[in-house]
């Protein structure tokens, strides 16, 4: 009999009645009530075996190969202010060596040698640097978190091996450090997974029973701090969009739990685990792409090499595999195709089909972020307000975020993600696409974690269609230029209108709205053209400036991936290809994530010239992403949506059934047919006979309701949000719009017309 069979068998004795623990309702027809907790351990030990046999060997062969004689790694430092994190990544190592050795068919199965390095290194770190005992010092999250959760993996990978007087003195050790769940949303899901994983080891019901009732409060809808809110934004650390980061994160450690504990006496169920489960729906898979999970919701961890967008698709589809078990059905069915879609799989290929997220377009009010979803490109917009900051740097990290929340827009096509494959460190940071800056170079780290004095930022969406804005600053009192003015971008379908007006500057530098800054996948084969000038593939100044230009196109490198960009008459056009080499150590020197190797890439960027400290300055284009040359200069020639306003008070644009407006501020003229008393995003779309009214506050601030007059008669009111209050409908609709309460999110009414 092994210790897994022995190890406290009979230890608990469940009575017939359910469970309840704070929202989990527990299974009671478990047949052998005397082994759950080995039941659960076995579905654990595959789970943590699973990974294909070759690379779990490479990985710990390689490993094997540079530990030194007293089981340590040079690279690694266990002392000095780096001491907890050269501790995580020791446990990390022997995680995965111990890995090896657990995995069926491995070349290091059940290898006594490797099983006496195992224990001999776990025995010294316990008795030297990781103990109930140890001082509470240097990395919280390492302490408390990070190596509790190696630790525990590695126990179980060692369960038989480890005999009982191990098992309990390195539990004692993760027990002092994480004795509760503790903190919020994915801080919380992570300590609480640490002690659910304790309590799995040491048939421990109570501590177990304590984890599940910490868990679920990280599941329940926010309206402020840290988790899920209520349109399906996730925040972490208060101010910082995270869907795809600690929100992904939070994902991973629950769905363990909830795939470990499915059909036990401990499931988890309830309210909670729903909003979970419908955020994965509704809040994640906006954000996935092909592959890749979208850097505007993964905050800092973009200037992680080993975080880039495809290790984030890979990891939610590990995530999405996870939860699929922990359900059945139609939704374990989806979850499976949407894995398959994260990891980057083809469809048609073996295994499970892949399943893309809908078409459509999705505002999320809470973090200042818009998706739009095309069944060939997905364009993303992320922006900062009052609410929410343009970026994160911390601990070193991302230290040249300085523009990636600031009104940047993100364009992913067929090709994949444009921004893997060493992006970030090579990227000019100072001229992101969509962002209207004064030129020149900020301080590392400036101006992280700033909020604007703006409250107009956000938008609405029908379908396929939104208007969408931001009231902007940039601090001049941050190590960053100083600028403002006001963005918007209508998004129709498969173009995007983007106009700026009100735009100011008193830095004493040229101010810029970069139109694009594209990595080149195919620096030989990709050609850019200006009005039908190609310009040169090289140089370092600008190659080609263009004063009122018609239209641009780049190449894409695979078919159906090139951009079409069409300006407003009257702008200075300055167009550049280049070649740039940079380091991750410049913009992460978190010693996790400090990689000095020099990468390259080549970019084609566009960008608008202001002038040096302008007044009033305005802009407008057309993205139209998969456009050919040839279709790119037909639109410049009969635009097929028109400008109806571009001023600080009101921006406007129509095309064939669709108006869209954000207005700026109170007073603003009617424009295009429609007039609004108050700030808002306001969206008509026409559907044969029915015309679809749909008004947002992007302020957030407004405690009442608004006006919206339609210059258009309607029979009759179809249906309606209960917010609006049809005033009439003769010679032209007028409805009230109670606007407060709504925290930026839509309101509609439809009519016959």
């Amino acid at each position: 009999m092994t210790r897994r069979q022995a190890l406290r068998i009979g230890g608990i004795a469940l009575g017939a009645s359910v469970l309840v623990v704070g929202g989990l309702a527990a299974w009671d027809t478990v047949l052998d009530r005397t082994q759950p907790f080995r039941n659960v351990r076995g579905r654990w030990l595959d789970q943590l075996t699973g990974a294909a046999v070759d690379d779990v060997d490479a990985l710990a062969g390689r490993l094997l190969g540079v530990l030194t004689p007293d089981q340590t790694w040079s690279d690694l430092a266990l002392s000095g202010g780096e001491r907890t994190i050269g501790l995580r990544l020791s446990y990390e190592r022997l995680r995965s060596i111990a890995r090896a050795y657990a995995t069926p068919g491995s070349r290091y199965e059940h290898d006594e040698e490797v099983r006496d390095v195992l224990l001999t290194a776990l025995d010294h770190l316990h008795e030297t640097r990781y103990n109930e005992h140890t001082r509470r010092s240097g990395n919280w999250w390492d302490r408390e978190i990070g190596i509790p959760l190696q630790l525990t993996a590695t126990s179980m990978l060692l369960y038989d091996d480890l005999g009982a007087d191990r098992l309990e003195r390195y539990m004692a050790a993760v027990k002092a450090h994480t004795p509760a769940p503790a903190y919020a949303a994915a801080n919380r899901v992570w300590t609480a997974r640490v002690v659910a994983e304790r309590a799995l080891l040491l048939d421990d019901e109570e501590s177990l029973t304590s984890a599940l009732r910490g868990i679920t409060p990280a599941f329940r809808l926010v309206t402020s701090g840290d988790g899920i809110r209520p349109d399906g934004s996730f925040l972490q650390h208060d101010v910082h969009p995270y869907s795809g980061g600690y929100g992904l994160s939070l994902l991973t450690s629950a769905a363990s739990v909830l795939a470990l504990l499915r059909d036990t006496p401990w499931q988890l169920s309830g309210t909670p685990v729903d909003n979970l489960l419908t955020w994965v729906d509704e809040g994640l898979a906006p954000w996935l792409h092909a592959g890749a999970v979208m850097g505007p919701v993964r905050g800092r961890n973009i200037a992680r090499v080993s975080a880039q967008d495809h290790d984030a698709g890979r990891a939610a589809a590990s995530a999405l595999r996870l939860l699929s078990r922990a359900t059945d059905g139609d939704r374990a069915r989806r979850w499976r195709g949407l894995a398959a879609y994260a990891s980057g799989a083809q469809a048609g290929g073996a295994g499970v089909e892949p399943l893309a997220p809908p078409v459509g377009t999705t505002v999320f009010p809470a973090m200042d972020r818009v998706v739009h979803r095309r069944p060939a490109f997905t364009v993303a917009v992320a922006m900062s307000s009052a609410r929410i900051a343009s970026y994160e740097s911390i601990g070193a990290e991302n230290r040249r975020g300085w523009y990636s929340g600031s009104g940047a827009y993100y364009l992913y096509d067929a090709a994949g993600s444009q921004y893997d494959d060493h992006y970030w460190p090579t990227v000019d940071a100072a001229r992101i696409a969509g962002t209207t800056v004064a030129a020149g170079t900020p301080a590392a780290s400036a101006g992280a974690g700033f909020r604007s004095d703006k409250h107009w930022v956000g938008g609405v969406a029908v379908g396929s269609s939104a208007a969408v804005g931001m009231a902007f600053r940039h601090p001049d009192d941050q190590g960053m230029p100083g600028a403002t003015g006001q963005k918007s971008w209508f998004l129709l379908d498969d173009e995007v209108v983007a106009l700026g007006a009100g735009i100011a500057s008193s830095s004493g530098r040229p101010v810029e709205t970069v139109v694009d800054n594209r990595r080149l996948l195919d620096p030989e084969g990709q050609q850019l053209v200006v009005d039908g000038r190609q310009v040169p593939p090289t140089g370092g100044t600008p190659a080609v400036t263009a004063d009122g230009p018609g239209w641009a196109h780049l190449s894409g490198a695979t078919p159906g991936t090139g951009i079409g960009y069409v300006f407003r008459t009257g702008q200075r056009l300055s167009l550049l290809r280049e070649r740039r080499t940079g380091r991750w150590s410049e913009i992460n020197r978190s010693a996790v994530h400090r990689d000095r190797t020099v990468r390259t890439n080549s970019f084609a960027t566009l960008w608008l010239e202001h002038g040096v400290d302008p007044v009033d300055a305005r802009y407008g284009y057309v993205l139209l992403p998969g456009a050919t040359p040839e279709g790119t200069a037909a639109y410049a020639a009969a635009p097929r949506t028109e400008v109806l306003a571009n001023g600080p008070l009101v921006q406007a644009v129509r095309r064939d059934g669709t108006t869209a407006l954000n207005v700026w501020a109170t007073g603003a003229p009617e424009t295009g047919g429609v007039s609004c008393d108050r700030p808002a995003a306001i969206l008509l779309t026409q559907d044969g006979t029915q015309l679809t009214v749909a008004v947002a506050d992007p302020t957030q601030q407004l405690e009442h309701g608004l006006r919206v007059t339609v210059a258009r008669p309607a029979k009759r009111l179809v249906r309606a949000d209960g917010r609006v209050t049809v005033e009439r409908l003769q010679p032209g609709i007028s409805l009230l719009v109670d606007v407060g309460g709504t925290r930026g999110g839509s309101v509609t009414a439809t009519f016959e017309v």
